[in-house]
């Protein structure tokens, strides 16, 4: 298959540029303007092409085609969108960076990822241009220059490439990252308009009064670290912490720079995230902000030539960004600032039901029901509750009876067999009974419209009596412990079921690997670096890394089995849920092949029963 690197230029100004817009606003804005695209053919010479000789180029190219490009929801969503050309498979090299050198780089743009790979500097030309179309930048005299630096990004790209193939990135990953650029490049769901303005119209409307309810809505108020953390904490979640690299203490996170602070600006809860915009002073919360993109997007002409799985004359495409390898094990993330796998399942989220299929056509969802808890069990030896799930028992309920004494049923008792079900879905990772009396009240709220609060004796109960009924689980966590310290060891070499643990990473089943870059004992606790943040490791932590990037696998796995079965792009990857938008007439028949690619048990955790596939149906929004 021939591999070729294409990297676009295109005109930009201060205020229009990928730093004000989403991309897909800036492909489709009218001031958009293809100045040219450098191509490299593999080893060969790179050469300088404009649209006019591009065009030319992409008709004469074979049907199988492997496109590369650093950053290619932006370089592939030129060619879909505005060229009508999706290469056979696609290529991002910055997502293959996020594989393999996230665990060292905080930047991963291609200037940082050259430079640290020794491939060569990447030039400074593209400054001199702001604000330039192709004919202001040939009568400027700086063409040659401009189509010389273009034409070295592909040069390092095609670097960079090359050495991720080298050091082993698996070449299954490739179809894998090419099934999660193609919920983007390909779009499947259309947008609500008037869904979304009101529900713009509601959340400006509420932010204020859910301050004032908290009586918070005086930003000077939440400057406190202590205090601000108490009404997280209120509110079920675990404020953020980290170690001062001046002092070497522990410090609440609560800065701009802290990953897992600004990760609550997109948290479930709205509350939460007024909270979070009142102490960083924005006057919009996240959800304002995600929702005015939205329109904005909906309000986007597409360029009548493009081929769209359905008719989108009068419709609003909504591309998915996803981002391959967006955390440390390898989930899945969402780009562009719109975070679309973070769309609550409440009743009343108006954004997620916003986002429709188009008439005529039919979403069809898979979830891999309970993968995490079951790999867990599997994964540590726990050999009844393997058993249970493979009998498709009521599990949840079936542990409620043991620790509380008495039978329980989700009719009969509500209560019990939701804390029965959070701590089966969720105590595999030691969570401690304060936690997890926190997130019984938080999912109770979300999932069941009343807060269940368990007190701290009934807690301590659940939480004892899972480790006492499971007892391998917790076993499984002191001997990750022991690992831990093993992998600060050169020759470490312990496998443990499908993974094998080596000096610094663990080795997953589909090659990729977990990294703990300067992996170390500190503050009473282990620690490493990802992305430049010191993050802590213990057994429980190391068993959720793992059983998170396993799971992750299992399911893009089954994306990639379902497309080359029916050749249907996936439309949207959530957690554990694939998502597909399909004509109307194939619905059933989908959602028949789906559930049996999802409920494959891999050869490598070969007792996981996933047959049990509960999530299959219709959801976001039905053609009407």
């Amino acid at each position: 298959m021939k591999q070729i690197v294409f990297d676009f230029e295109t005109y930009y100004s201060k205020d229009y540029s990928l730093q004000k817009i989403t991309p897909v606003e800036y492909i489709l804005d009218p001031r958009f303007e293809i100045i040219g695209c450098a191509v490299k053919e593999g080893d060969s010479a790179t050469f300088f092409l404009e649209e006019n000789d591009l065009k030319r180029y992409l008709a004469k190219l074979p049907e199988k085609v492997l496109a590369i490009s650093h950053n290619a929801l932006f370089d592939m969503g030129i060619m879909a969108w505005r060229l009508n050309y999706i290469p056979h498979l696609m290529v991002d090299t910055l997502g293959m960076a996020r594989a393999i050198l996230q665990k060292e780089l905080r930047s991963l743009k291609l200037k940082s990822v050259a430079l640290h790979l020794g491939l060569g500097v990447k030039g400074d030309t593209l400054m001199k241009v702001i604000g330039m179309n192709k004919a202001a930048i040939k009568a400027s005299g700086l063409w040659d220059a401009y189509a010389a630096y273009s034409c070295n990004d592909a040069d390092l790209e095609w670097g960079a490439y090359r050495w991720f193939i080298d050091q082993g990135f698996p070449v299954s990953e490739i179809a894998v990252m090419d099934t999660v650029l193609r919920a983007c490049i390909k779009p499947g769901f259309v947008l609500d308009r008037i869904a979304l303005a009101e529900h713009l119209y509601l959340v400006q409307k509420d932010k204020e009064a859910l301050l004032q309810v908290t009586g918070l809505s005086n930003r000077d108020a939440l400057m406190s670290n202590d205090r601000f953390a108490a009404e997280l904490e209120a509110l079920g979640v675990d404020p953020p912490r980290k170690i001062s690299p001046i002092t070497g203490k522990e410090n609440w996170a609560f800065a701009k720079t802290d990953v897992d602070f600004m990760a609550l600006e997109e948290h479930e809860d709205p509350l939460v995230q007024a909270l979070v915009a009142a102490r960083l002073g924005l006057k919009s919360t996240i959800e304002e902000t995600r929702t005015q993109r939205l329109i904005a997007i909906s309000n986007l002409t597409w360029p009548s030539n493009i081929d769209l799985p359905f008719p989108h004359a009068g419709y609003a495409p909504i591309p998915m960004p996803l981002k391959y390898s967006g955390a440390h094990t390898h989930r899945l993330g969402g780009d562009w600032k719109l975070n679309m796998q973070n769309m609550p399942a409440r009743q009343n989220n108006k954004i997620r039901k916003a986002i429709k299929s188009p008439p005529g056509y039919v979403v069809v969802s898979g979830d891999a029901a309970q993968i995490e808890c079951r790999m867990a069990a599997e994964f540590c030896g726990a050999l009844e509750l393997v058993q249970a799930f493979r009998d498709k028992r009521e599990v949840y309920a079936e542990f409620a009876t043991d620790v509380f004494g008495y039978p329980v049923t989700k009719d009969t008792h509500p209560v019990e067999r939701f804390a029965g079900k959070t701590g089966i879905l969720g105590l595999q990772y030691a969570l401690g009974h304060f936690k997890f009396r926190r997130t019984v009240k938080l999912k109770s709220k979300l999932e069941l419209g009343n807060e269940v609060d368990l007190g701290d004796d009934r807690s301590m109960q659940v939480v004892s009596g899972y480790r006492a009924k499971y007892f391998q689980i917790p076993s499984m966590w002191k001997r990750l412990d022991g690992l831990i310290a093993q992998m600060t060891m050169r020759n470490c070499d312990v496998t443990i079921g499908p993974v094998r643990f080596l000096y610094e990473r663990i080795v997953l089943p589909n090659g990729l690997s977990l990294f703990y870059h300067n992996l170390h004992y500190e503050n009473d606790g282990w620690q490493f670096s990802y992305a430049g943040v010191t993050k802590y490791i213990y057994g429980g932590k190391l068993l959720e890394n793992i059983i998170q990037a396993l799971a992750r696998i299992v399911i893009m796995d089954a994306a990639v089995r379902f497309r080359r079965q029916t050749l249907l792009d996936l439309n949207l990857q959530v957690h554990d849920e694939l998502v597909y938008v399909v004509p109307e007439m194939i619905g059933t028949v989908v959602k028949t092949m789906l559930e049996e690619q999802l409920s494959i048990s891999p050869e490598w955790m070969p007792n996981v029963p996933l047959a049990a596939v509960a999530g299959i149906g219709l959801t976001y929004g039905d053609a009407k």
